[in-house]
């Protein structure tokens, strides 16, 4: 298990340390799979704290940067007041936003959300990262690793160091479900798209919508985890959520805002599909590492279904 086990009782010793008074009404949020996740309040006002082990601390770290990096727009960033170390763990302690996870609300009010999703999203494409350097997956001071966009996506292929979520898991091929054969076969895909891939940079969540994102009263609340976020293509986000909602055609919504606000998306489909890709490359390692061939089997069928479409 990655999140890590979290002993109560010193968690309060903790909270009781920083606040100078317990903590009231203490719970374990669902959300994640790096970190454990807790609310609690104290002297009126409402946190969370993420807890994390050594190796997934950069988490905590992305969050801290992020909510800098957003403080003068309108995109609500929770705000991180203190990081600290617990015995072996790390911790970060933040502001409470309002609101209930998308994934948990009623159908029809989800639905009348999404143009608010689409604003919202389009805000963080406008963030200034001109002062970061690098592509692709970058660490808690905003330094991406790559030297460009596509190195980034083609480096999907490749193993990672030991103590990072997927460290060396090419034995995957060998151990689960996951076919080498279909993976090397929509990397070739993706790869074929590298050419029409722009060089701008822009600041991608890559886990946009669902639990990471709160709602209320028909507004957007509050933008959270930011773990898997990238330097990169904007669109990266939209590839992500159309593929995972089929069913509302979110590239058509998205390209209809970006012709209202004259913005340039050039091989629109074409960037969408290598992203896609990409998505689905990762996807097949998180399935096969988590063990979940049904999830497994749907990101093959949807991937099939794009390639198959054009």
């Amino acid at each position: 298990m990655i999140k890590p086990n979290v002993d109560i009782a010193r968690l309060t010793e903790i909270l009781y340390d920083q606040f100078g008074q317990p903590p009231a009404n203490l719970a374990p949020i669902e959300s994640g799979l790096t970190a454990s996740v807790f609310s609690f309040d104290c002297g009126g006002e409402g946190y969370v704290i993420r807890i994390a082990t050594k190796e997934h601390a950069e988490s905590l770290r992305k969050d801290g940067f992020i909510a800098d990096l957003v403080i003068s727009t309108d995109i609500p960033v929770p705000s991180v007041l203190h990081m600290g170390v617990m015995d072996d763990l790390h911790y970060a302690i933040a502001e409470k936003l309002p609101g209930v996870q998308l994934d948990r609300l009623p159908r029809n009010e989800y639905l009348k959300l999404i143009p608010a999703l689409i604003e919202n999203l389009d805000d963080i494409r406008q963030v200034d990262i001109g002062a970061t350097p690098g592509y692709g997956y970058f660490d808690g001071r905003g330094v991406g690793p790559s030297a460009s966009w596509p190195e980034y996506l083609l480096s999907i292929k490749d193993e990672q160091p030991e103590g990072t979520f997927y460290g060396k898991w090419h034995h995957l091929f060998d151990e689960t479900f996951m076919d080498r054969e279909y993976f090397d076969h929509v990397h070739k895909k993706m790869a074929a798209l590298m050419e029409i891939c722009p060089p701008d940079r822009y600041l991608i969540h890559s886990d946009y919508g669902w639990d990471n994102v709160l709602a209320e009263d028909g507004k957007i609340t509050a933008v959270l985890d930011w773990a898997n976020a990238l330097f990169g293509d904007h669109l990266y986000d939209v590839a992500w959520m159309d593929l995972y909602s089929p069913e509302l055609d979110l590239r058509a919504q998205f390209k209809e805002h970006f012709r209202k606000e004259v913005v340039q998306v050039n091989y629109y489909e074409q960037r969408l599909m290598a992203y896609q890709c990409h998505i689905s490359l990762e996807s097949q390692m998180f399935c096969a590492m988590m063990n979940r061939p049904a999830d497994y089997r749907w990101i093959c069928n949807r991937t099939n279904y794009l390639l198959e479409r054009g």
